[in-house]
């Protein structure tokens, strides 16, 4: 008999004198009544995709909107000469630094809105 067949053979002695494990009088019915517990909890909150499509598609079409003027302007420009393109920069520059400043304008007062919308929407108020 080699040592791990004495220390098994010694342990199977030991474990034989022993009391059966018995678990305490109250010990399944804990168990019980936190399993059940838990299964009474709510499920989880699924995300809300009916609420978050408007944004995502709105999001997609302005960047789809972008895309396309920027593919836009590249095909105007390409067609001109390097001399007319960039007078044609300089003569606008006026005008163009006014529409951008309406742009910004524009994207200040909407993120505020959105801003605003939300916190109300939240319960929580205190900017407007």
């Amino acid at each position: 008999m080699n040592n791990t067949e004495k220390i098994e053979a010694g342990i199977d002695h030991i474990l034989a004198g022993e009391d059966a494990l018995v678990p305490s009088s109250g010990f399944l019915d804990a168990v019980m009544q936190q399993v059940r517990e838990e299964a009474a909890r709510p499920q989880f909150t699924p995300f809300p995709w009916k609420r978050a499509v408007p944004g995502v598609a709105l999001t997609v079409s302005v960047f789809a909107w972008g895309g396309y003027q920027l593919v836009h302007l590249a095909r105007s420009t390409a067609s001109l000469p390097a001399e007319s393109v960039l007078s044609f920069q300089l003569s606008a520059a006026t005008a163009q630094s006014l529409h951008a400043a309406v742009w910004v304008v524009g994207a200040l007062a909407a993120s505020l809105l959105t801003m605003v919308l939300s916190q109300r929407i939240a319960g929580r108020t205190g900017l407007l």
